[in-house]
């Protein structure tokens, strides 16, 4: 990408996704700052990222509303006419197994973890056949759909279904649109990158909590938590190795090999 490269990142105003726009920021990417209720969030974030001397266009967008992508996108394209990257980061993580969960909730986690991404991945693909240009997409997946677990049954098939998303798309999109995904485990920082006092009060807790379980491998076989840095230095792989697609790199210190005990706790 190059410095007039605009990239993506659907719920990129907290957690993970802010931080993965603070550091494309930082390399000179331009930033369409998605949000859909947090424009707080966004619009604080937006005044750090313009301090790296990049653009940064905020676009609200509902992803539980998959009928209103396809004109939110267009809507898009007049602001941001060539976009290198989508990151489809938006998640929602819901308690509830398969006999409990309401219809609102298995909608909600399609719509977000696979419909709208699904849209979008068209949006994006058909945008590069008229401009002949390359770009790729990301999927943020989850290491620990290896394991089976019912408490959070939505969010499991869902975002399983968005591996087979992957996979074809990386098919039907190719040459010019390289699909891959990155599958991160237990990642701490995460729970830390929002700013309120608040959220670092629960993260300092989860994490004093954490660091006793270390030595029993509860988090992953490497008995370390996974950085938010490892995260982006698996999206720069990506981004820069251009014989890769349709592949899911596992950030997880190995939890995909071996169910982390955790997990069989929520």
């Amino acid at each position: 990408m190059n410095s007039n490269s605009w990239v993506l990142v659907t719920g990129g105003a907290k957690r993970i996704g802010a931080f993965i726009n603070q550091k494309f920021a930082k390399s000179g990417k331009n930033i369409v700052l998605h949000y859909h209720q947090s424009e707080s969030a966004a619009l604080a974030l937006k005044v750090q990222l313009e301090a790296h001397n990049i653009k940064v266009v905020l676009w609200q967008a509902d992803l539980a509303d998959p009928a209103s992508i396809e004109q939110r996108f267009r809507e898009l394209l007049t602001q941001v006419t060539h976009i290198e990257l989508l990151i489809n980061n938006a998640s929602v993580f819901e308690q509830g197994s398969l006999l409990e969960t309401s219809l609102e909730q298995i909608q909600n986690n399609l719509n977000i973890h696979l419909t709208s991404p699904w849209l979008l991945i068209q949006a994006m693909t058909n945008q590069k056949i008229k401009q002949r240009k390359p770009c790729q997409i990301i999927n943020i997946s989850d290491a620990n759909l290896a394991h089976l677990y019912t408490s959070k049954a939505a969010y499991f098939i869902s975002k399983k279904a968005q591996e087979t998303l992957t996979e074809l798309a990386a098919i039907e999109c190719a040459p010019n649109v390289r699909v891959n995904a990155i599958a991160p485990g237990f990642v701490l920082e995460a729970t830390s990158v929002a700013s309120t006092e608040e959220n670092t009060q629960v993260s300092s807790q989860t994490k004093s909590q954490l660091d006793t379980r270390l030595d029993n491998k509860e988090i992953n076989i490497l008995q370390r938590q996974v950085p938010l840095a490892d995260l982006y230095s698996a999206i720069e792989f990506l981004s820069n190795n251009h014989s890769i697609t349709g592949q899911t790199l596992q950030i997880d210190g190995g939890s995909h090999l071996q169910c982390p005990s955790y997990m069989l706790n929520n």
